[in-house]
Order: C-alpha cells, then sequence, then structure tokens
C-alpha cells in the first residue's frame, strides 16, 4: 500500500495564507486511512525534508499568487525537481527544488510522487483567521479534488490486485 503525506502549508493568521492549513483540517475529518497522513504548519526549504521522508506520494495544499490568477483558482502542480536549477536565493535559505535534490543526493528515501495543489490568494498581508471570501470558496472544490485523487488511487490498486489474482488462478 503506498504511504501518503498531505502537507497543508500556510500560516493560520495570515488571512488567504491559511488556505493549505484549512484544506487539511477538511481532509482530517474525512480520511481514515492508515496509509494517508495529514498535516500542516509552516514549512520551507531543507525543513521540508524530514517531513516527506519515508513517503511514497506526498501532496502539499498551499496558496499562490501568481500575475494573471483570479482569487480562488486552484491549480495542481506537478514536481520535478530535475527541470530547475538550484538556486540558494529563496526567501527562508534553500528553495524546495533545491532540498529535494538535496535530499536525493544525499540518499534518502525520497517520494516518487510530489504534486502541489495551489489556490490563488487575494491577501495574506492582513492578519487574520479567516480566508477572503473568494478563496474560502475554494476549499470545498480543493477538497473533492483530493478526495477524488485518493480515492482513484485506491481504486485502481484494487483493480490490478484483482487482474493479477484473477489471472494467476
Amino acid at each position: 500500500m503506498q504511504k501518503i503525506l498531505i502537507y497543508g502549508v500556510g500560516n493560520p493568521y495570515r488571512c488567504d495564507d491559511a488556505v493549505g492549513i484549512k484544506i487539511t483540517e477538511e481532509l482530517k475529518k474525512r480520511i481514515k486511512k492508515p496509509n494517508i497522513t495529514i498535516k500542516s504548519g509552516s514549512i520551507d526549504g531543507l525543513s521540508m525534508l524530514d517531513e516527506i521522508l519515508g513517503y511514497d506520494k506526498v501532496l502539499f495544499v498551499d496558496s499562490i499568487k501568481t500575475t494573471d490568477g483570479k482569487p480562488g483558482d486552484i491549480y495542481k502542480i506537478k514536481v520535478n525537481p530535475l527541470k530547475k536549477k538550484p538556486s540558494l536565493s529563496a526567501s527562508h535559505g534553500i528553495d524546495f527544488i533545491t532540498a529535494l535534490r538535496l535530499g536525493r543526493e544525499f540518499g534518502y528515501k525520497m517520494p516518487t510522487c510530489i504534486d502541489i495543489y495551489a489556490v490563488e490568494i487575494e491577501n495574506n498581508s492582513c492578519f487574520s483567521e479567516e480566508c477572503t471570501e473568494k478563496v474560502k470558496a475554494s476549499i470545498p472544490q480543493v477538497v473533492e479534488r483530493i478526495m477524488k485523487e485518493i480515492n482513484k488511487q485506491g481504486n485502481s490498486r484494487q483493480r490490478t490486485r484483482q487482474l493479477k489474482t484473477t489471472n494467476e488462478g
């Protein structure tokens, strides 16, 4: 059974920056599978390595601010650490991709799949424990997308097991 980590990233006191944490809070109410761990917090570069070691798949849930997006837009980003050059100029010292590369170079058991669900935000500068309305409205949509992904994965593994059993017998 694939070991999965769902990690909500953000600051619970910075308005829309808390969206990843709020999504994982909802997922904790719905997902009760022994192979799935759900966590949340503020995380950066090298600290992230400690959290993801030993998992087969990691789903990060975070906020994002782009130039063309509208608050509440939802993105799914597949992470490929081999496509980007390492950088030491991230605001916390070492960026995410560099940390992943270092983990591989050090021989750590790294996840084979890392995806990021990101919600376009409006405000991450004011202090509030509530998200803005458009961002708040996206939370159930992201929860449903992640639930479908988790359930689809479980169903495809079950079908594979049934096919192997049928072919063997």
